[in-house]
Order: structure tokens, then C-alpha cells, then sequence
């Protein structure tokens, strides 16, 4: 890690942390080395053209540059110079259109046994069996993954959870239902409750989706001690260093990487009024099975809020209620596409 302060020579900030490309070249080799010749990059981007290296690493890993600082041909050259301190390098690997070796060389797509092994459970659990399966999912692969994927929340950090009513609920009304009244979630099966708590008091009144003059209460939870969640929110914005930190082998999570962001938008996509009870049972079998592995819930994004996040908490032992306040909406604001 540098400490040296300087002039960044590629987006042109001033008396920053600076370190030399080259010296990130041991890095970022894991990198270059997934990478092999193709005419497009359908396997890991649906893109049906040529896409070239540092285009790849742009849009496959969103954080691993400051996008907002450095222009796409800035960060041509700065791959570039990164690369030139890589055993490979030849400048033809850079100038030519490249893809996952791993994903061209597979018969299949990408973690594509384990989305069919999904799709073939769901159908089951929902049409033919209930409790007896026959089509299961690969839980042992599935627990070696959220193993990875634990966040932990420290003691004191804030949750909120809202309901709607007409003057202010006291504190103990804003915890989980008692089970008798515990309708299915895309969570909790049908009597059994889970808390559900959202990032910000923003993303909690999305998700009641409260009208226009209808009151509400919002309540302030605490985590009373630490409280180890399966992350399944904003898969692809993962970095390539991030994913090495969690044990995962940059080839293992490009595999399995679509198959995760699926049970993502199945956690995530919203509830409809239309649909029916039986479309929750896959995430709720999902959601079960993080929970007999000893975690404490599962958090997801928000539908209803793009920057907000929720959390399906099983014990909820572990959260306190410390404040209520009652809010009235004065004001609704609509987005639509296209417009």
C-alpha cells in the first residue's frame, strides 16, 4: 500500500495517494490471465460485438475504477501501463477484443447448471411437490458461498421498520407479527414472522408503499449485538480485490456470479398484488435454508428504492425498537419509462 502524496498523472487530481502502474501490475495479472481472445463478449456481458480489455473491465467490475474521474481512453492507458509489468504483456493482448477464457471454453453459459437446477426446483416446489423434492438445489455449493458473502453489523447500527396507521405506534407494535397473523413473504413462509428492517427511513416508507395523506409509523431499531448477514444485494458491484479478499478464486466467481445475481432479483424484484402465494415458496425455501446454516438473515435491495437496502432477520432477539414517530405523506413523486 502507498503512502506516497503526488499529482495523479491520469485524472489529474492533486496531493493524493499515488502509486506507480507497474507496481500494480502483480495485482492485476490474476486479472489479464482470465482473459482470452473472442469476437464479443456475450458469455459474461450479453454484448454482441467486440468489446476490448479495459472496456471489459469497466463495465464487469463497476468499482474497480473511478469512472467519474477517469475517462474511458484514460483508462485505456492506464491498463496499459499497468499491464507493461506483466510477464504477457505484448501490446497486441490489449489492442485486441477479449473475453473470460473460462466462459468461451465452456460447453454451456456461465453457472448455467446451477440456474437450470433453479428453475426446475422452482417449478416443482410450486406445481408438483411441497416438501419431498426431487429437483433440490446444490445447497453444499450454496453454503460455500453465503459463507463468503457474510456481512456483519456491528452493535448500535441503525435499521428502521414502518407501518402504516393513523396516529403514532408505541415501540413494542413495531416488531415482526405474531405468527397467527403472519401472512407469506417473499422471506417468511405463511405463520412463521421474520423482522423486516430496511437501510433508511427513505427505503422503509417505499416499501410500504404508502398512498398519498395516509399516515405512518416509522420505527428506529438498534442491533443489540452483532448480527451476521448472507449479502445478497449489488452482486455485480463486487471488485475483483473484494471477491479475492472473501476467498473466492476470481474463476470461481465469474462462474457462479449470474447464478447469484439471479437469486438476487428473485429476493429483490417487487411484490405485486397480482401475484400469487405460491411464487414466494423458492425464495422461501432459500431464505429457510440460510437460516437452518446458522445466520442471523438475509439482506437484499430494495425494489422499491435503488439506493436502499433491506434485511429479513430471523432472530430478532438481536434488533431493539428504541424509537417511533409518525409521519404523514404530503407528497408523492412518480418516475416512468420511457418517457
Amino acid at each position: 500500500m502507498s503512502t506516497t502524496k503526488g499529482n495523479c498523472n491520469f485524472c489529474d487530481s492533486k496531493d493524493v495517494i499515488v502509486i506507480n502502474c507497474i507496481d500494480l501490475s502483480t495485482a492485476f495479472e490474476q486479472l489479464f490471465d482470465l482473459y482470452g481472445p473472442s469476437p464479443d463478449a456475450h458469455r459474461s456481458l450479453g454484448h454482441a460485438g467486440p468489446v476490448m480489455l479495459h472496456e471489459h473491465l469497466m463495465a464487469y467490475w463497476p468499482r474497480l475504477f473511478h469512472i467519474s474521474l477517469l475517462k474511458p481512453n484514460m483508462i485505456k492507458q492506464l491498463v496499459n501501463q499497468i499491464g507493461r509489468g506483466w510477464e504477457q504483456y505484448s501490446d497486441e493482448f490489449f489492442e485486441t477484443p477479449k473475453e473470460y477464457g473460462t466462459l468461451v471454453d465452456s460447453p454451456s453459459g456461465p453457472a448455467e447448471d446451477l440456474q437450470l437446477q433453479w428453475d426446475m426446483f422452482s417449478d416443482e416446489i410450486k406445481k408438483r411437490n411441497r416438501f419431498l423434492i426431487g429437483k433440490k438445489i446444490d445447497t453444499e455449493r450454496l453454503e460455500n458461498v453465503f459463507e463468503r458473502l457474510v456481512i456483519n453489523y456491528a452493535p448500535e447500527t441503525s435499521f428502521y421498520r414502518a407501518r402504516i396507521s393513523d396516529d403514532l405506534l408505541p415501540v413494542e407494535n413495531m416488531g415482526k407479527p405474531p405468527f397467527d397473523h403472519t401472512t407469506p413473504g417473499r422471506a417468511n413462509p405463511v405463520g412463521i414472522p421474520y423482522l423486516y428492517v430496511s437501510d433508511s427511513k427513505e427505503t422503509t416508507l417505499y416499501e410500504t408503499r404508502v398512498a398519498l395523506h395516509e399516515g405512518l409509523t416509522i420505527g428506529h431499531f438498534t442491533a443489540q449485538e452483532t448480527l451476521n448477514v448472507v449479502s445478497l444485494k449489488n452482486i455485480a458491484e463486487y471488485g475483483p480485490f473484494e471477491i479475492m479478499d472473501r476467498g473466492f478464486e476470481l474463476e470461481e466467481f465469474i462462474l457462479v456470479r449470474p447464478y447469484l445475481q439471479r437469486l438476487e432479483h428473485e429476493l429483490s424484484r417487487p411484490v405485486r398484488k397480482q401475484d400469487v402465494h405460491l411464487d414466494y415458496l423458492p425464495t422461501q425455501y432459500l431464505c429457510e435454508f440460510i437460516k437452518s446454516l446458522g445466520f442471523d438473515g438475509v439482506e437484499y435491495k430494495s425494489a422499491m428504492n435503488s439506493k436502499g437496502y433491506n434485511l429479513a432477520v430471523f432472530n430478532d432477539k438481536k434488533l431493539k425498537c428504541v424509537g417511533s414517530v409518525f409521519h404523514r405523506v404530503t407528497n408523492l413523486i412518480y418516475d416512468w419509462d420511457p418517457k
